[in-house]
């Protein structure tokens, strides 16, 4: 099995590797930008990431099941890489370097690898089953924090109609803790990750935007559920802790 988890994690390195050198490509130079009907924004970079990484991930697992964000899913097997081209689109478009390419394998509805590249800042954090999440090489493990009183929460847009899926119970979660930061994104839960906060949430959220997200948090000591605290990437929301504060937010989040 282990085997098997590196065979998933190199051949998600060398997609990541693919979708960098695009990204990298259009990065503060001028692309098309179009308007999706969720009002969420598309560029030529995500279109032409999503079809690079298709392409090649077909050419090495011809069976394989893909489910993307832009061009949708083909079912082929029980085993399925799942794409988020640019995660952080917004971000991109601004010319802002905090976006970055998301990847994972399922298999049998299990996330057993995944990866989160950003290229602009040159960070990757990865994990597979059983194997530890690192990040550049170094090993990840979540923060000890275990009161409220002492967390750091990350979050994404907290108005406007990227937050409109938030529960208004969140925000009393949110002035209990001792620091609120606003990274947004797959950022908010690598930091998580990497033992800088104690939880992080987002609503309104796809499947592409938790799968490896998921396996990351969880390889480095935490946890990720939904609001209701089911382990799925298919609920919409995501909450990552460090595992301690986990049981306490889920009590006001619902």
């Amino acid at each position: 099995m282990n085997n098997v988890n590196n065979n998933y994690l190199n051949f998600l390195i060398e997609l990541a590797n693919q979708a960098d050198e695009v990204a990298t490509f259009f990065f503060h130079k001028q692309f098309k930008i179009s308007q999706k009907i969720d009002a969420t924004l598309v560029t030529e970079a995500d279109l032409k990431i999503e079809t690079e990484v298709r392409k090649l991930a077909l050419n090495h697992y011809p069976q394989l099941s893909i489910l993307g964000e832009e061009f949708g899913e083909v079912k082929n097997s029980s085993c399925k890489l799942i794409i988020d081209p640019i995660d952080s689109t917004y971000n991109f478009v601004r010319g802002l370097p905090f976006f970055a390419t998301l990847l994972a394998i399922e298999e049998d509805n299990e996330i057993v690898a995944g990866i989160v590249s950003s290229p602009i800042t040159k960070e990757r954090w990865l994990a597979s089953v059983n194997q530890g999440a690192f990040y550049n090489n170094q090993k990840l493990e979540v923060s000890k924090i275990k009161a409220l009183s002492k967390a750091t929460v990350f979050h994404g847009s907290l108005f406007g109609a990227e937050a409109k899926e938030i529960p208004n119970q969140m925000f009393k979660i949110i002035r209990k803790t001792f620091r609120q930061r606003g990274f947004g994104d797959y950022l908010s839960h690598m930091l998580v990750a990497m033992g800088k906060g104690e939880f992080a949430f987002d609503f309104g959220v796809k499947p592409w935007d938790i799968a490896p997200i998921k396996i990351i948090v969880e390889e480095a000591g935490g946890m990720l559920t939904d609001q209701f605290g089911v382990p799925t990437i298919y609920s919409g929301n995501m909450i990552s802790s460090n595992g301690y504060l986990h049981e306490e937010i889920l009590k006001v989040v619902p």
